[in-house]
């Protein structure tokens, strides 16, 4: 004899709860006490409850078809010297459009929160959003790698873009950095070079969790080149830089900054192709395009969900979406755009 099925009523019968609280639970909609939830949840579990997926899948278009009369505000939390200082990075734009298109097709709009207003503590801030009846935020980059906020985050649901927010451990949408710098030596051996150098900025190391550092070094090992140290200071030091090129016989340049590249002397940069490790758009680099609109978008969809589900809080383990970076042949550089004239 098969099981019987175990249904929201089975649940509701074997607590003395009504249906509509048990379905609550499991959404981990409001109104409902941490007590009943954790029973609800421990009864489903023991009488191994299986929600139909066919069933979800209705009641999500359904709820689709409701298009809202006034889109829900999403903010998009950032901490730099000004409110509009990260417009001015590329990177931080297109992640804030492409989140802004994502959520405008899911009946959102995105608006932007400074948490670097004088006196504005952590503590005013999550009363200021909750005020606001804010339910999901984004947290946008942070002006420095290794960044701590401390919200009450337990009242919202909440999704981080890129790799500057230390802790909480939130739900992270992050570009693959590992895989941008394997692709581009790839790309770049594919092509006839082989000797490669890596230039880093402190900021930059550790914004990116050391990932540039660690894939470089990986290449290194798994090839037959040259292993040249890697560059790490500031772009600035020009006269470093030639140094440290003329000393390696470095055919690229792999970086995030390309004022490594512009710094150096001209006979230096006739014999050098630069690899941009973050291309901007339209700006005619070789190099890897990280698809910062793409985690935008990715950040707004994770975060419907978490709202759907009204799941608020810091998860028990990270969880990290890596979108893959996509190699663009550059105009400015033949030497990488096409066939490279130092081979």
């Amino acid at each position: 004899m098969s099981t019987p099925t175990c249904t929201l009523r089975t649940i509701a019968e074997a607590l003395g709860v009504s249906t509509m609280t048990v379905s609550r639970a499991l959404r981990n909609a409001p109104r409902v006490s941490p007590e009943t939830r954790r029973e609800v949840l421990a009864a489903a579990k023991r009488l191994e409850y299986r929600p139909d997926p066919a069933l979800t899948a209705l009641n999500a278009y359904r709820n689709g078809l409701r298009k809202p009369t006034v889109a829900e505000p999403i903010l998009f939390l950032t901490n730099h010297a000004t409110p509009d200082h990260w417009r001015g990075r590329h990177t931080f734009r297109n992640y804030f459009q492409g989140a802004e298109a994502r959520a405008a097709q899911l009946g959102y709009r995105v608006e932007p929160f400074w948490l670097g207003a004088p006196g504005l503590t952590a503590r005013r801030a999550s009363r200021i959003i909750e005020a606001r009846g804010i339910r999901g935020v984004l947290v946008g980059p942070m002006e420095q790698g290794d960044t701590h906020l401390q919200l009450n985050w337990a009242r919202f649901s909440a999704v981080s873009l890129g790799r500057s927010l230390a802790s909480p451990g939130l739900t992270t949408v992050s570009t693959n950095h590992a895989q941008g710098v394997e692709l581009a030596w790839r790309e770049c051996w594919s092509r006839g070079s082989r000797r490669f150098g890596l230039a880093l900025t402190e900021p930059e190391d550790r914004r990116t969790m050391g990932t540039l550092l660690a894939s470089f070094l990986l290449q290194q090992s798994r090839s037959p080149a040259p292993a040249v140290p890697v560059f790490r200071g500031s772009e600035q030091a020009a006269r470093e830089i030639a140094a440290w090129v003329d000393r390696h016989h470095l055919e690229v340049l792999l970086s995030h900054d390309p004022g490594f590249y512009d710094g150096l002397p001209a006979r230096v940069r006739k014999k050098l192709a630069f690899v941009h490790l973050n291309v901007p758009p339209g700006s005619g680099l070789a190099g890897i395009d990280q698809g910062h609109y793409q985690v935008g978008e990715s950040a707004m969809a994770l975060l419907h969900t978490k709202l759907i589900q009204n799941e608020t809080g810091v998860p028990e383990r990270r969880d990290i979406l890596m979108i893959e970076g996509h190699w663009m042949d550059g105009t400015m550089f033949p030497r990488i755009a096409g066939k490279p004239e130092f081979l």
